[in-house]
């Protein structure tokens, strides 16, 4: 990543800054510190290089963690200024990004309001860009609860041969194992008919979804929501 030389937050231009009036934003009555604090940097930046650090923002959006590639990026800058200034660019990336999906504004608004603050048109037609495409992912990720999810399912079937008050049993049970997206790992017997059970019941779900997103309803508010996004 490379960054224009920039000798001090003095020499950066009135134009450059974030001006001190702009308050009737999709921020609200006050401009996050973390926006101001890297306006002028991101005049600093090509394109292709905010567009690349929105990639990463974004997977860390979706993600509800920094990642790695994200993390490796910052630390591959060699000069420690500019590894501050690219934390501060990704940072305010983060604020833009998550207010803008969790308030619902359009893209249109956040264009307008970002030119406000004195954002390069370069900067915001990048950002703006990257909103329409992931709204509808970024949308939902805010609005689903953070648990862990499901990475990986095994499972095998053991059979009890006796027991200590029976000679014979032969009845057989399920062993299942979860992965977890955190790491951990649960291990738990069921039972032949709980397993049927758990059978029917996730059958019964893909199919009230397939007929949900048949209804019409549905149609109507997919219409609504690419209406929105492309604004």
């Amino acid at each position: 990543m490379s960054w224009k030389k920039q000798s001090s937050s003095s020499d950066v231009g009135l134009e450059q800054a974030c001006p001190h009036d702009a308050t009737s934003t999709f921020f609200g009555s006050f401009i996050p510190q973390e926006v101001k604090a890297a306006s002028s940097l991101f005049h600093t930046l090509p394109p292709t290089e905010i567009e690349s650090l929105l990639d990463s923002v974004t997977n860390d959006l979706k993600s509800s963690l920094v990642s790695d590639h994200t993390t490796s990026m910052v630390e591959r800058i060699p000069s420690s200024d500019a590894k501050e200034e690219s934390g501060a660019v990704i940072t305010a990336l983060h604020v833009i990004l998550r207010t803008a999906i969790r308030t619902r504004t359009k893209a249109s608004v956040v264009a307008k309001d970002l030119g406000l603050l004195n954002l390069p048109p370069t900067a915001i037609q990048v950002i703006t860009e990257k909103l329409k495409s992931q709204r509808l992912e970024l949308e939902a990720r805010s609005l689903c609860t953070r648990f862990p999810h499901l990475e990986n399912l095994q499972w095998r079937v053991d059979v009890a041969i006796s027991s200590s008050s029976l000679q014979r049993v032969f009845r057989p049970s399920i062993m299942m194992q979860m992965t977890l997206s955190n790491g951990r790992i649960k291990t738990f017997d069921v039972s032949v008919e709980a397993f049927h059970e758990l059978r029917y019941n996730v059958a019964k779900v893909l199919r009230d979804m397939q007929a949900l997103e048949r209804h019409p309803i549905m149609r109507i508010a997919d219409e609504a929501t690419k209406k929105t996004i492309g604004e």
